[in-house]
């Protein structure tokens, strides 16, 4: 959404609350969402958060992966971890699944040949074909999500901590499967409420066999970093970047040339040619959330526009090849 529309929904769910927007402040009306009931804020089932610049966040770029690049650590911080999964389930997933719309491939193919320069590339990356099943679809474009909005954003707070002569930056992958017979796929997908629960060691009798040594030794590194401040990574650095990825069968250590042809970093690539230093804000606010948000039945004309205007152009693309144009 844009800024404008942020604030609007904002109003809108207040609303709902029975909350007078006409004629108040946003601060007088927030005060009084956060003092709601918290089952009523439940019954909104309201994903997201306000955006800036507005009314209620003024600050333009607090919240970009921009800004994320050239922000420093706190001085006092000797060493950090900063982390990522594989799979946004937990978010992109459940919204999407929770949105009464089909074609989610061609609603995503429509959006990126409109909004994006090398929209082809991007969706070779992730082979994603306008013939896709929902569930295929909905499962390559959630990879886009992550890699774009997770692992890059990972990857530019790197690049902001690097900047620090006194923070030793260390980047993780979590790539353990979801044990749980849940609304995604067992065994597949490595999402971040799993990796965080996975440390607490409550649902290791519902672990396969073959997960136990990754969960372990993913368990006992982060613990390990926690009480000592040691790990076995190496520093990450902009010109010689590495990673620790946990999978099921152990930790692995990665270097910058066997990262380098990696989905998450090919995309990353592409995102700079999109818009250099803004190409990861520019991927998530104008495709990522510009998809998710079209699924709301209050924006869904946005998208019904985009693919009228797609097969338009499809059609006289075709149209044209047929008579050798």
């Amino acid at each position: 959404m844009t800024p404008e529309e942020h604030q609007k929904e904002f109003l809108y769910q207040a609303a709902r609350l029975g909350i007078k927007v006409r004629d108040r402040s946003m601060e007088a009306i927030a005060v009084e969402v956060i003092n709601a009931p918290l089952d009523a804020i439940r019954s909104l089932e309201y994903c997201g958060a306000p955006c800036s610049p507005s009314e209620l966040i003024a600050e333009a770029d607090w919240a970009t992966m921009k800004h994320a690049r050239y922000t420093r650590p706190n001085v006092w911080l000797e060493s950090q971890i900063l982390c990522s999964s594989t799979y946004d389930g937990s978010i992109s997933h459940l919204v999407a699944m929770g949105q009464a719309r089909t074609q989610l491939a061609r609603v995503f193919v429509a959006i990126c040949h409109a909004r994006v320069k090398n929209a082809q590339e991007l969706l070779d990356i992730y082979e994603i074909s306008e013939e896709d099943e929902d569930e295929v679809a909905l499962e390559k474009i959630c990879r886009v999500v992550t890699d774009i909005g997770y692992y890059g954003a990972v990857i530019s707070g790197l690049f902001g901590a690097a900047a620090s002569s006194k923070t030793n930056n260390y980047h993780v992958l979590f790539d353990v499967g979801n044990p749980f017979s849940t609304l995604l796929e067992k065994g597949r997908f490595a999402t971040h409420t799993w990796d965080v629960v996975s440390l607490l060691g409550g649902y290791d009798d519902q672990l396969p066999q073959d997960f136990r040594r990754g969960i372990f030794e993913w368990r006992q590194v982060i613990l390990g970093y926690c009480s000592t401040g040691d790990i076995p990574g190496d520093i990450w650095r902009p010109t010689t970047r590495s990673m620790l990825a946990f999978r099921k069968d152990g930790m692995e250590r990665l270097r910058q040339e066997q990262l380098a042809d990696s989905t998450p970093e090919r995309a990353l690539q592409l995102a700079e040619r999109e818009g250099g230093e803004h190409g990861l804000d520019l991927l998530w606010e104008d495709v990522i959330r510009f998809f998710l948000k079209t699924g709301n039945p209050r924006y869904s004309y946005e998208a019904v526009d985009l693919i009228g205007k797609y097969n338009s152009d499809c059609s006289i693309s075709i149209a044209a090849a047929s008579v050798g144009v």
